[in-house]
């Protein structure tokens, strides 16, 4: 008697209906990941801003000097352009240049998200030996334009200390000091 080889697989019926089942998971599930990747990454950048912030004032304390966060431009100047390198210098001279003999003790790389804009209202965060900000306030602000914007503030006063803006109009993003939202690249 000659019995039949057992053959295992799926049937077309069964393929059709796996791959629609993966296709429909996959247009409902991307979407949903890239927004949780996307608020992921700017929570880590926003955690990352709060550290420097909080290294430049710990620096400044810790060695008795001025020590200054800004972005450098080419020949070793505090420039505006926060969305580029973030570097922290002792800057005891207080002339907000990397000259020789000042130290730099770290560097935050440049955002090269065009999603995401790094805001300060003036060029530099400066800490005296106090800890003090002085005149060197303001807002450093922080907006990743994804499907929902993400944001952060770190309002800086006279005596340096460091707090978070708010988003007292519910809007998701929160305000500067002068009740404006933190300011998001377009779309």
């Amino acid at each position: 008697m000659l019995s039949r080889p057992i053959t295992s697989g799926f049937t077309l019926i069964e393929m059709m209906v796996t791959t629609a089942i993966v296709t429909l998971l996959a247009t409902v599930g991307l979407p949903t990941m890239n927004s949780f990747l996307s608020r992921t990454e700017a929570r880590q950048d926003i955690g990352k801003l709060n550290q420097i912030i909080s290294f430049t004032r710990s620096q400044a304390l810790l060695r008795a000097s001025r020590t200054t966060l800004c972005p450098l431009d080419a020949s070793l100047r505090c420039s505006n352009l926060w969305n580029e390198t973030l570097s922290v210098f002792t800057d005891p001279n207080n002339n907000r240049v990397l000259d020789p003999g000042e130290q730099q003790l770290f560097t935050l790389p440049a955002n090269d998200n065009r999603n995401v804009l790094r805001s300060f209202n003036s060029r530099v965060i400066s800490f005296d030996e106090r800890g003090f900000a002085g005149v060197n306030t303001g807002s450093l602000g922080y907006c990743h334009n994804g499907s929902l914007p993400v944001g952060a503030a770190f309002i800086i006063s006279r005596n340096g200390r460091v707090r978070p803006g708010a988003d007292n109009n519910q809007d998701g993003l929160p305000e500067t000091p002068n009740g404006k939202n933190v300011p998001c690249p377009p779309n």
